[in-house]
């Protein structure tokens, strides 16, 4: 979804293929020797995952367009952000919690608690080297062992807090190149794009809070989003 954003707001045109619903497209991605998505593919070139700098060389695109944020702007927007997530996803009642999104095939649960367990990943990748899809899997996979939202929301407070003591004390990790499902990324880079996804999630909650009719407490808005590269769509 990042990656489409960022094609469409540099005005440039592009074939959206569906793996789950086009076998010759599955059949291309497995001809390229590829199996992570997304890819782009620019004549014989191929651009695995939101790879900014390879995506700007690709196309021929010129100046800056969403480049990492410092660790202080990013601790910054992570408080806004996940202090926005734990209101909304307490908000959620329980009992809703396995309710499916239409859209995404996802449990309430699961999107509330994916929002916050990738940076813990994220941070984990970064002290190891390595950002593989498994390892993502079984992150999400711990979704079921958090029952409630105020499980969920205690489980991001001690999140914050080791983000926090991540981008105040360990700084120079950011600067280490992390080998990635997709391509190699400097671990700043990957907590940028982490804290886009983490938008784009909570922008979903925000959309299924109003379809079970609860209107979410104080919403954060573009101007809490500012600086951080989200999609425009929701799905």
């Amino acid at each position: 979804m990042l990656t489409k954003e960022f094609l469409s707001s540099n005005g440039i045109q592009f074939d959206g293929r569906d793996l789950d619903n086009d076998p010759k497209a599955a059949e291309e991605l497995n001809a390229l020797g590829l199996k992570a998505t997304p890819v782009t593919v620019v004549g014989d070139r191929a651009v695995v995952g939101f790879d900014v700098p390879a995506l700007k060389e690709a196309f021929g695109i010129r100046g800056e367009v969403g480049g990492d944020l410092s660790a202080a702007e990013m601790l910054k927007k992570y408080r806004v952000v996940y202090e926005g997530a734990k209101r909304a996803i307490l908000q959620i009642p329980d009992e809703e919690l396995e309710w499916v999104c239409p859209e995404t095939g996802w449990t309430l649960r699961q999107l509330s608690w994916h929002l916050f367990v990738r940076t813990d990943a994220c941070m984990q990748a970064v002290r190891s080297g390595h950002y593989t899809h498994e390892m993502l899997v079984q992150a999400d996979n711990l979704a079921n062992n958090y029952r409630t939202t105020q499980e969920i929301v205690e489980y991001a407070n001690g999140l914050t807090a080791r983000l926090e003591d991540f981008l105040i004390n360990q700084t120079h990790l950011l600067e280490k190149v992390v080998e990635t499902y997709f391509t190699p990324r400097t671990g700043g880079s990957l907590l940028t794009l982490l804290l886009g996804q983490a938008v784009f999630h909570l922008k979903q909650i925000y959309h299924y809070l109003k379809v079970l009719g609860i209107e979410a407490d104080r919403p954060l808005g573009e101007e809490e989003f500012s600086g951080i590269t989200v999609p425009k769509t929701l799905f």
